[in-house]
């Protein structure tokens, strides 16, 4: 059998009583951590289960998938994956193959960052297409954003690996510099989240130009999120992060 375990969103506490009983059964557990960034203790994970854990790249659960499934064939095999196992949609992949093979598997799901942002206040209901803003200049982030203003939807942006909320932002104003098409300007208020799940978790809500200078926010990892049009609801929610 082979498990995909979702950690949860920050940290090893995150993990459901589920997700800690399937791990512990599992005579093989991998850690794949290139999707989410999160650092997990991986020697207080090893004690928590009871038994060492492997961790793998991208290139062991691509490539080197085979050896995984091989094991999965005659024992129990887990894939430990921070947030949601099937957030990162490269992992209905590792799925698929393994039903081509005979290989049964199951997904035990977990805390993840989709959700987490309800906190804000902001209706999950409403939120438009996501987007994962990367390091190099990429114009498809913008081009989402773009979209889902004009159709009053809220935009998850997600921020590449070791990526900070401040260096996101400014990214964001550097690709309007480029594409003058003003769907982002130092003016617009945005929602910024660093952290969720932990204990030094902050969210705040303001104009670009002002998020800007706060501190609080050259923090890892960390989403934004560009509203659309907002309910009464919403906005009465993100006063309480208004900066």
């Amino acid at each position: 059998m082979l498990y995909l375990i979702s950690l949860g969103l920050f940290s090893v506490e995150d993990m459901s009583l589920r997700a800690l009983e399937v791990a512990r059964k599992c005579e093989c557990l991998f850690l794949e951590q290139y999707t989410t960034g999160l650092e997990f203790d991986i020697d207080r994970l090893s004690k928590l289960v009871g038994r060492p854990i492997k961790i793998v790249s991208r290139c062991d659960l691509e490539e080197g998938l085979q050896t995984i499934l091989e094991l999965a064939k005659n024992t129990d095999v887990g894939i430990l994956v921070g947030g949601d196992a099937l957030t990162a949609t490269t992992h209905i992949t590792i799925i698929l193959e393994a039903k081509k093979q005979g290989i049964e598997s199951k997904v035990i799901h977990g805390s993840s960052i989709y959700t987490a942002v309800a906190e804000t206040g902001l209706q999950i209901y409403k939120f438009g297409r996501s987007t994962t803003l990367p390091k190099f200049k990429a114009i498809s982030p913008y081009e989402v954003i773009e979209t889902n203003r004009k159709l009053g939807w809220h935009t998850l942006v997600l921020l590449d690996i070791g990526m900070t909320a401040k260096e996101g932002l400014e990214l964001l104003l550097e690709l309007e510099r480029e594409q003058r098409r003003n769907v982002i300007s130092d003016d617009l208020e945005v929602v910024v989240c660093c952290r969720l799940g932990s204990e030094d978790a902050v969210i705040k809500y303001g104009k670009i130009c002002d998020l800007l200078r706060l501190k609080e926010i050259d923090r890892y990892p960390a989403v934004i999120i560009v509203p659309g049009e907002l309910h009464f609801v919403e906005l009465e929610a993100l006063e309480r992060y208004r900066i």
